[in-house]
This record gives structure tokens, C-alpha cells and sequence, in this order.
């Protein structure tokens, strides 16, 4: 599969949807820390299933979605969508029949992430397989993160051991393997409880039996049960029948009551309704004259508040009269004072206009005066600033000249002296004498070199013969341990639980043609008797055979061999095949002659008849027997193979033991060539490199030396052009004087233009201000007069007020005088009218009391009525519930009770505590019996049929485990296999890459404890130039990143991933290293069509990039993604170049 692009959004810092287009070769992504570069490898990792809240740098899953800035709300749904192409079909099956692929992963805050497949939901397992097979996925060896590095370092050898397993590409199987033990571990755990299920059901089966007794009791007594209550149900209701027909007759003499005394009732009530429709015109003829003395009454209290109320009138308008006459004096007053403020003001403006007149013209001629000294003041202030620049820039230049020629006479003189001192010869002959050595020493390399190679096969091949022996040794060790596991289990069912001394005759037969069923349905529990003697029962030797198998049967005796005292029992025994053949002989058979069917069902001759128990012991203990003696047979051959493969297995030990010893011999004389050919070579081509360096600082020199010389030439020229100092300092003293003069005249023109436009402006503000003063007087005089108006015309309607509010005295005097007279008649006819009314309302006091009694004695009558009905309703209800009860009981109407009571005549039943007695003896029966199953037979048959079900599903349980252990041996088998193959490859890519990265030197890969490759470690040993071999741990830093990078490297070659991402590992290199890792990533991309991420912060990486990402954070915590192609920008620069 090829990675085409990978699009983010709301994934950490990317808060929009940004895309990384993957093409061919090597991508870099760059810029400033913190920006969100790692968040492009996470989110890599994200989408490929990695699962681990840590591995994503966060507390939990829910953390890789946008948290939020200050500026932007956080977001609820990340999504990562990585586009495949799949037209090479790599993909698993279910994925394998399209060309592009695009898996995509969501997550939602508080709800967890999902997978889709081309929009499909898909499982985190199939995304995660997927990606293994392709020898890529979350933490596969192609995604170098930042740290992973010194985790390479610092890791234990047996770590370590997952670069192989990358390179093997066995994560697969590890994953298939750990699924195929969980299947395993859950299937012996099924199998477990299976036969505690199993064995539940047994018992329960044997209770069920002893329930379904018990249940048929159960039912007599509650037929019993029946005919008592049916009896006592009857005599009840009959009891109720004459109850109900007493109260209806009571319930008819009350109805006749009830009559009489609502007629009588009804005559009061007449004549009460004509006395109360007497009352109303009464009453409103006494409300009407209280009415009226009521109104005559207020009449004259109003008049007495009027009264009250003109002499407080009077009061308060004498007051205001007085007010008003204040209030015309005081604005009389103020128009006086206004009248004066205003020819005031308007003398004062006058005097003001006249001075603003007189010092205008004088202002307007300062004014002029000051411009035309500010122009002679700038003029003269421009031509100092020129001549003072001119000064100094002449004083500078010839400095600056000055110290130039200086320098330049010195730089000659060190030219010189260098050149002087170089001996080119000494270097030529240094270098010839280190070229020759060099070619000495790399003829002894090549040499120990071709030996290392020659014991480095023959290790190889010692390494596949004691792996293959020893694999043979496992092999029939399992094998052996499997036997004797299932002959020690088989030997512990065989073992006798009864007679201890001896052994069961079913433990000495044989039975061939499977008829071990036949044989137990025949025999059954007799089988487990021994022979000879015994504690209960056994099976006495020498008795003679007298009989012989019924006609049309196989005689059972000639499948049975090695049981002599069971030769007269089975003498008379025939076996068939069907068995309706057993039943039409049975009655044919002679004493002692039996038939028997392979299914184990048995048919004797005295009509016995048995047949087959599915769980017979007898016959499963034959066939254990049998099974027993194969397995020791087996296991005695098993023994002999196993002690030819060990003794194979340490003849290749041996040999591989002397071919490592050769190894280090070899790798030792290697080590110390190829050090002596490192060390001349790096004299060689220091050697080479000093001549080269001092022919280049010769040409150098010489070229320098022409350059000063026409420099200082040139400088001497400029030094001879430069103007008089003299002539232009007198040129900036004139300047400088004439200035100062200018400043002079302009300070007084300024001063004086200054003090006549103060003059102007004061004298304008005072005229301003005493306008606006004289016209707020004028404002105040013309409202006085205003107000003095309105005063007056208020005193005039005052006076008048008071002439009306005197006369009214009188008014209200006579009018008090006619109100009292009206008021004494009001009173006399209110008084009549309450007389009459009193009279009316004692006549119907008198007709309530009559109709109150009248009331009560039909209250009472309907009482004895209601009751009469109750007692009735009562004995319906009685009969009703009888009739449901019978219903509930009995199931029948209760017309048919008597016909299930067993009673003709009700007259003949016993007394109703008799027949209750009787049922409730009845049920105290029933109840002793106790909790009753009256479902046991069908229970019984149903767990019979579960038992059944359940043996069936244990063989095949223990079918799938003898499956599921075989797979796992199968993936262990071809994981090694796979392992060491691999291993191989990464050693010999290794040491090529070592030898690349360090330029010399020498590495390799050993495994540990390898006695289960599955199970060893990788130590890794590594020998820069110039140094012994020694472990990684005690490398420096920068020679364990190189080493690092080499293994890393050597386990993508050896597998390479269709994409690989290195974050920041450049970052402990240096330049010179640097160079050296970027080509080998170049070469490594023109080997494979793997596609390169690179995450750098050295320019050098960047400059051999074949494009860039930039990453950019121009909002605090808000990743933005940017790109350049930085081949088409080369091509680009051709073309305008060309």
C-alpha cells in the first residue's frame, strides 16, 4: 500500500482541517518549538489504532481533541482521515477489493472514537491488523518519535527483541497467537464449567425423580381437597338464599313507611312557602323609610362640614391677600436694580470697542515683522547645518582613509610572512610515505575480513542446525509430556474406588468391532467386579460354557478376548444389529440366553428387557482401557525419539559452541586489521588533506597579495583629493555668527507680536462678557414686569373670592332648619314599618317548626328504608362472591355444585362449621406434605434432554481445544522460524549501515538466553573506528544516536514500511554527521518506494528535503499548516535563470 495524504481537524492544535500530501521521497516538516510539528506523527499514530492516552502525551483519549484558546471555544469531534492506495491489493480481504483506501478516525468528546473504512464502520482490531501485515501501525519501527532513540539505548535486551520482530513482521502473529490463547483459556474454562453444569444436572435429575412421587400424593389429597369445599360451598349458599329473601320482604313494609310520612311533609312545606312569600314586601317597605330618615340624617351632617369648611376658607384667603401684596413690592425692587446693571454694561462695551480699535493696526504690522525674521533665521540656521556637515564629513573621510591604508600595509606584511613560511615539498613527501602504509594495512584487512565472513557462515550455519535440533527436541518433548498427561489422567479414571487389592474384570478384556456397549448393557455394574476375589462381589474362574447365542446372532464371546472367567456368561449372549430382530426373538430364547444390540439395550430370556443408557460406565471404561494401552505404546516409541533428538541436539550445541569460539578469534584479528587500516587511512588522508590545504593557502596568498596591492594605491589616491580643513572651518564660523545674529531678531519680533495680541484678545473676551451680562439683565427687567402683571390680577380674583365665601352663612342656616323637619316624620313611618314586619316573621317561626318535625320523622322512615336495602345489597353481594368463589374453586356455576359435592338433597348437608372443619383438616394435610413440583416428569425429561445436549457440546469443546493448542504450536513454529531469518538480514544491514555512518568500524547483533528465540534478547555491540568492540551503553552520546539510527535503519530494510517518520532525530548530531544521515536517507529512498516524514530544526536537513511543511502558530495554541515544493522551486529558478 502507498500513503497518500493525511487530513486533521480538531486533532490537538490543528483547531481547522489541515492536510499532509505524502509523495515520493523525503517530506520535511519544520518550525519553531512548540508549534504542533510532533501533533502530525501523534496524529499519524492516532489513526493507525494507537490506543494508550499516555503514548498520545495526554490523561485520557478525550485530551487529542481541540482544548480551546482565549480567542477560539474548545471543539467537541476530532478527525483524522489517512488516504491509502491499495492498487497492489496488500490489504486484508475485506478491504482488498478497491483501489484507494481511506481510514478515518473520530472521536467525540465524552463518547469515545470510532473507525471507518471508506465511510464503512470498521473495528480497531481489523485497522490495527491492517496496518501490521504492511509491516507499518502505531509503534512500528518506521515511526521514530522524539525519545525513541534513547529508549533504544536504555532498553533491556529482551526489548530490544521487538526491532527483530518488526523486522519479521510477527506482530501479526503475536496478535493471531495472544487471540488463540484467550480462545484456548475461555474454552477449557467452558469445558470447567460444562462438567459442574453436567454434574448439577445429575442431581437434579435424581431429585426430580423423588419430586414426581411426591406430586402424585399431592393430587389425591387435592381432589379431597375439592369435594370438602364444594360441600361447605353449597351449604353457604343456601344459607344466603334465605337471608336475601327475609330482607326483601323488611325492605318492602320500609318503602310503604316512607310514603306516609312524605305526605305529611309536603303539607308543611305548603304552608311555610306562603308565609315566606309574605315576608319580602314587608321587608322592602322597612328598608325604604329606614333609607329615607338614614339620607335626611347625612343631610344635616353635611351641612355642618360645609359650614366648617367656608370659615377655613375665609382664613387662608386673607392669608394669600396678604402674600400677594408682599410679592408686589419685592419684584417693583428688582426692576429698579435691572434698569441700572443695563446702562452700566452698555457704557463699559463702548470704552472696550474703542481700545480693540486702536491696537488691531499695531498687531497686523508685528506680525510682519516676526515672519520676515523667522525666514533670515532659517535661511541662516540651513547654511551653518551645511558647512558643519561639510566639516565633519571631511574630518571622517580622512580618518577612515587613514586607518584603511594602515590595514592594508599590514595584511600585506602577514601575506608575506605566511607564504614565507609554507613548505610544500615536506608535505608531498609526508603524504606519498602515508598513501603507501595505507595499502599495506587494507590487504590485511580484506583478508581477516574474508575470514570473519568464511566463520560468520559457518556460526550461521551451526545456529540453523542446533535451532532445527533443538526444535526437534521441543517437539518431542511436548509431544511426550501431552502423552504422559493423558495416560496419567486415564490411569487415574481406571483406578479401582472399590476392591483396592484387585482390579476389575473390565480392566483385563479386550473388546474389538466397538462392541464394549454391548458388552456393558449385557453385564453393566458386574463389569466392575474382579476376578477371583473381592470384598462385595467377583467373578470365580473355571466355570464351564453349556450354552450357545440364539440362532440369527452374532455370539458376543468371540469380540471378547484375556477374560477366561467370563466364558460360561456369555456363552448364551448374541448380538444384532436392529432391534426390532432382539424383541421378535426374545420369546424364542432358551433359559439363559440373552440378545444384546451395539447401542447397548439387552433382551433376556425370562422377558427382561433394558435398554441403552447413553452414560455407561462399563463400556466408556473398556474403551478408556484400550485407549490407555496405544498410549503407551506411543509414549515408549515417543521416549526413544526423544532421547535421539537430544542426543542430536547437544552434538549441534558442541559444534556451534566451537564455531562462536572460531568467530571470536576471527572477529578479533578483523577488528585489530581493520584498526590498523582506520588508523592509516586517517593518517593517509590527513596527510592528503594537509598538502591539498597548503597548496589552496599558497594560490591563497598570492592572489591576496595583488588585491592589497592595488587597494593601497587607490587609497592613496582618495587621501590626495580631499578638500582644505582650513578654508571650511572659516566657512562654518561665518555661518555659525549670522545664525546667532537671526535668533537675536526673531526672539523680539516674537515678544512683541505676543504682547499686543494679548491686548486684543483680553479687551475682545471683556466686551463679549459684558454683552452677554447686559442682555441677562434685560431678560430679568422684562420678566419683573411680567410678574408684577400676574400679582396683581391674583389679588383682584382673591378679593372677590371673599365677598362670595361671606355670604354663605346665612344660606346654610335655613337650610338646617327645613332638614329637621322632614327628618322628625322619616322617623315615625321606619317605626310603623318594622312593627308589621316583626308580626310576619313569628307566623313563619311557628311553620318551620311544624315542617322541621314533619322532616325528622321521614329522615327516620328513609333510614330504615336505606338499611332494608343495605341488608339486601349485602346478601346480593354474599351470593355474588359465593358465585366467584365457586367459579375460582370449583370452576362450574353454582347450580352444578351439588353434582360435585356428591350431595342430592341439601337438606342432608352437615352444619357449616362441620364442613369448614373438615376442609381446613383437608388442607392441613396437604400443606404437611410440603413444597410440591407438579412439573417433575416434564422437568425430568427436559433436564434428561439438556444432559444429553450438554455431553455433546463437551467433545465438541474438547475437539476445539486439541485444535487451538495445535494453531498456537503452529504460530509459535513459524514465528521463530521467521525470527531467525530476519535476524540474519538486520545483523548484515546493520553492519553495512555502521560501517556507512562512522566511516570504518565494525557492529553486530547478538541474541541472548536464545534457547526460544521467541523469548531472547538483542545485545548490540558496536566498534567505532578506532575503539574495541564494546556494548551499546558504553558508547557516547552522539556514537549511540549513530549506532541507534544504524539498527533502526537495518530493521526498515530488511521490512520496509510504505512510510516511515523521523521526529527530531538529527537533533544530538553534528554537521559533519548530519551530511552522513541525510545520504543514507537519500539511499535508502532510491532502494525502496517507502515515503519519507522528517521533522528537523537543522538547516541542513531541510536544505536536502524535496519539499517542506511549515508550521506556524499566528494564533497562540492554533497549529497552521503551510508548504513548499522545493523541486519544482528549483526548476522554476532554472527556467528564469536560462
Amino acid at each position: 500500500m502507498i500513503f497518500r495524504s493525511l487530513k486533521m481537524a480538531g486533532f490537538k492544535s490543528f483547531a481547522e482541517s489541515a492536510e499532509v500530501e505524502i509523495d515520493s521521497g523525503l517530506t520535511g516538516i519544520v518550525g519553531p518549538n512548540g508549534c504542533g510539528k510532533s501533533n502530525i506523527v501523534e496524529g499519524l499514530r492516532w489513526v493507525m489504532g494507537e490506543s494508550s492516552a499516555r503514548q498520545m502525551r495526554g490523561g485520557e483519549m478525550d485530551d487529542v481533541i481541540f482544548g480551546g484558546t482565549e480567542q477560539r471555544p474548545a471543539r467537541n469531534l476530532a478527525e483524522i482521515t489517512l488516504q491509502l492506495d491499495n492498487r497492489h491489493r496488500q490489504a486484508p480481504a475485506e478491504f482488498n477489493d478497491v483501489d484507494e483506501l481511506e481510514i478515518t478516525r473520530k472521536i467525540e468528546r465524552g463518547k469515545g472514537s470510532s473507525y471507518y473504512v471508506n465511510a464503512k464502520p470498521a473495528r480497531a482490531r481489523d485497522v490495527q491488523l491492517l496496518f501490521a501485515d504492511t509491516a507499518t501501525g502505531a509503534r512500528s519501527s518506521g515511526i521514530v518519535s522524539q525519545g525513541r532513540i534513547g529508549a533504544i539505548v536504555g532498553a533491556k535486551p529482551v526489548d530490544r527483541r521487538t526491532l527483530i520482530e518488526e523486522a519479521a513482521n510477527i506482530r501479526g502473529l503475536h496478535a493471531r497467537r495472544h487471540e488463540a490463547e484467550l480462545r484456548l483459556r475461555a474454552a477449557e474454562t467452558n469445558l470447567e464449567r460444562l462438567d459442574d453444569v453436567i454434574a448439577g444436572l445429575i442431581e437434579q435429575r435424581d431429585s426430580l425423580r423423588k419430586q414426581a412421587r411426591q406430586a402424585a400424593r399431592y393430587r389425591s389429597v387435592a381432589d379431597r381437597i375439592r369435594k370438602a369445599e364444594a360441600q361447605f360451598l353449597l351449604a353457604r349458599w343456601m344459607a344466603a338464599e334465605q337471608d336475601r329473601d327475609a330482607a326483601t320482604a323488611a325492605l318492602g313494609a320500609a318503602k310503604l313507611d316512607v310514603g306516609a310520612r312524605a305526605e305529611i311533609a309536603a303539607r308543611c312545606a305548603t304552608a311555610r312557602s306562603e308565609i315566606t312569600a309574605s315576608l319580602p314586601p314587608l321587608r322592602a317597605s322597612e328598608a325604604e323609610k329606614a333609607a329615607e330618615y338614614q339620607r335626611l340624617a347625612l343631610g344635616r351632617e353635611e351641612l355642618d362640614r360645609e359650614e366648617a369648611r367656608v370659615t377655613d376658607a375665609l382664613t387662608q384667603l386673607a392669608n394669600r391677600q396678604n402674600q400677594l401684596t408682599q410679592d408686589i413690592a419685592r419684584e417693583t425692587s428688582l426692576l429698579d436694580d435691572a434698569k441700572s446693571a443695563v446702562a452700566r454694561l452698555a457704557d463699559e462695551a463702548e470704552s472696550l470697542a474703542v481700545q480693540i480699535a486702536e491696537a488691531s493696526p499695531k498687531q497686523a504690522a508685528a506680525g510682519d515683522v516676526l515672519e520676515a525674521a523667522r525666514l533670515t533665521a532659517s535661511q541662516n540656521e540651513a547654511n551653518l547645518a551645511e558647512a558643519s556637515a561639510a566639516l565633519r564629513a571631511a574630518a571622517t573621510t580622512r580618518n577612515s582613509l587613514a586607518s584603511r591604508k594602515q590595514d592594508i600595509e599590514n595584511r600585506i606584511q602577514s601575506a608575506n610572512a605566511a607564504l614565507a613560511q609554507l613548505s610544500l615539498e615536506t608535505l608531498l613527501a609526508e603524504a606519498s610515505q602515508s598513501d603507501q602504509a595505507k595499502q599495506e594495512t587494507e590487504a590485511d584487512f580484506m583478508a581477516a575480513k574474508s575470514a570473519l565472513e568464511a566463520a560468520e557462515q559457518a556460526l550461521t550455519d551451526a545456529n540453523a542446525a542446533a535451532e532445527s535440533a533443538l526444535n526437534a527436541k521441543r517437539d518431542s518433548e511436548s509431544h511426550m509430556t501431552r502423552l504422559q498427561a493423558e495416560i496419567d489422567a486415564l490411569q487415574y479414571l481406571l483406578a479401582d474406588l472399590g476392591d483396592h487389592d484387585a482390579a476389575p474384570i473390565a480392566d483385563q478384556l479386550s473388546v474389538s468391532d466397538g462392541m464394549e456397549t454391548a458388552l456393558a448393557g449385557y453385564l453393566a455394574d458386574e463389569l466392575a467386579a474382579p476376578v477371583g476375589s473381592g470384598n462385595q462381589g467377583f467373578w470365580r474362574e473355571g466355570s464351564k460354557a453349556s450354552l450357545s447365542p440364539p440362532d440369527g446372532t452374532m455370539p458376543l464371546a468371540d469380540f471378547v478376548t484375556g477374560a477366561p472367567a467370563l466364558a460360561a456368561s456369555l456363552a448364551g449372549v448374541g448380538v444384532v444389529d436392529d432391534a426390532s430382530i432382539a424383541e421378535a426373538l426374545q420369546f424364542s430364547l432358551l433359559p439363559g440366553q440373552a440378545i444384546a444390540t451395539k447401542s447397548g439395550s439387552l433382551w433376556r430370556w425370562d422377558g427382561f428387557v433394558r435398554h441403552a443408557n447413553q452414560s455407561d460406565k462399563g463400556a466408556e471404561r473398556i474403551r478408556q482401557r484400550r485407549r490407555l494401552d496405544t498410549l503407551q505404546d506411543d509414549a515408549a516409541k515417543a521416549g526413544q525419539k526423544l532421547d535421539q533428538s537430544g542426543a542430536i541436539a547437544s552434538s549441534s550445541e558442541t559444534t556451534l559452541i566451537a564455531a562462536r569460539e572460531h568467530l571470536q578469534a576471527c572477529r578479533s584479528t578483523s577488528m585489530q586489521a581493520e584498526q590498523a587500516f582506520g588508523d592509516s587511512r586517517r593518517r593517509a588522508e590527513s596527510e592528503a588533506l594537509k598538502l591539498a590545504a597548503g597548496r589552496d593557502r599558497a594560490a591563497e596568498l598570492n592572489t591576496s597579495l595583488d588585491e592589497l596591492a592595488t587597494s593601497l594605491a587607490n587609497c592613496e589616491v582618495e587621501i590626495a583629493a580631499l578638500a582644505d580643513d582650513a578654508a571650511l572651518g572659516a566657512g562654518e564660523a561665518a555661518a555659525r555668527t549670522a545664525a546667532e545674529t537671526s535668533r537675536t531678531a526673531l526672539a523680539e519680533a516674537m515678544q512683541a507680536e505676543s504682547r499686543l495680541a494679548d491686548l486684543v484678545g483680553t479687551a475682545t473676551r471683556r466686551q463679549s462678557s459684558c454683552n452677554q451680562e447686559a442682555s441677562a439683565w434685560q431678560q430679568r427687567l422684562d420678566g419683573a414686569s411680567g410678574r408684577i402683571a400676574e400679582l396683581e390680577k391674583r389679588l383682584i380674583d382673591a378679593n372677590q373670592e371673599q365677598h362670595r365665601l361671606e355670604t354663605l352663612p346665612e344660606t346654610i342656616a335655613k337650610q338646617r332648619l327645613e332638614i329637621g323637619d322632614r327628618l322628625e316624620i322619616a322617623e315615625q313611618n321606619r317605626q310603623d314599618a318594622a312593627d308589621a314586619l316583626r308580626l310576619a316573621e313569628t307566623s313563619l317561626a311557628e311553620a318551620e317548626s311544624l315542617q322541621r318535625d314533619s322532616d325528622n320523622a321521614l329522615a327516620t322512615a328513609r333510614e330504615n328504608q336505606i338499611r332494608a336495602e343495605a341488608s339486601e345489597e349485602r346478601c346480593n353481594a354474599t351470593l355474588a362472591e359465593l358465585k366467584d368463589r365457586i367459579a375460582d374453586k370449583l370452576n362450574c356455576a353454582p347450580k352444578d355444585v351439588a353434582e360435585i359435592a356428591g350431595i342430592a338433597d341439601g337438606e342432608a348437608l352437615a352444619g357449616l362449621d362441620v364442613l369448614e372443619e373438615r376442609v381446613h383438616r383437608l388442607i392441613r394435610e396437604r400443606d404437611n406434605i410440603g413444597p410440591v413440583n407438579l412439573r417433575a416428569e416434564a422437568e425430568m425429561e427436559d433436564v434428561a434432554a439438556r444432559i444429553t445436549s450438554m455431553e455433546t457440546e463437551r467433545d465438541d469443546l474438547i475437539a476445539a481445544i486439541g485444535k487451538l493448542r495445535a494453531a498456537i504450536s503452529q504460530l509459535n513454529r513459524e514465528g521463530r522460524e521467521r525470527l531467525l531469518k530476519s535476524f540474519g538480514d538486520v545483523n548484515e544491514h546493520f553492519k553495512r549501515l555502521f560501517k556507512k555512518l562512522f566511516g570504518g568500524g565494525t557492529a553486530e547483533l547478538q541474541l541472548t538466553n536464545a534457547d526460544d528465540p521467541l523469548e531472547a534478547g538483542l545485545e548490540i555491540l558496536a566498534s567505532p573506528p578506532g575503539k574495541r568492540l564494546q556494548s551499546l551503553s558504553l558508547l557516547s552520546g552522539g556514537e549511540q544516536a549513530l549506532t541507534a539510527l544504524a539498527i533502526i535503519f537495518a530493521v526498515f530494510l530488511t521490512n520496509p514500511a510504505p512510510i516511515c517518520v523521523l521526529d527530531e532525530v538529527d537533533a544530538p548530531l553534528d554537521d559533519s554527521n548530519v551530511v552522513r544521515f541525510c545520504d543514507l536517507l537519500r539511499d535508502i529512498c532510491d532502494q525502496t518506494d517507502t515515503r519519507f516524514l522528517v521533522i528537523t530544526h537543522h538547516r541542513m536537513t531541510m536544505a536536502r528535503m524535496d519539499r517542506l511543511f511549515g508550521i506556524t502558530m499566528e494564533q497562540r495554541g492554533i497549529s497552521k499548516l503551510v508548504s513548499v515544493d522545493l523541486q519544482t522551486a528549483e526548476r522554476i529558478r532554472d527556467n528564469a535563470v536560462a
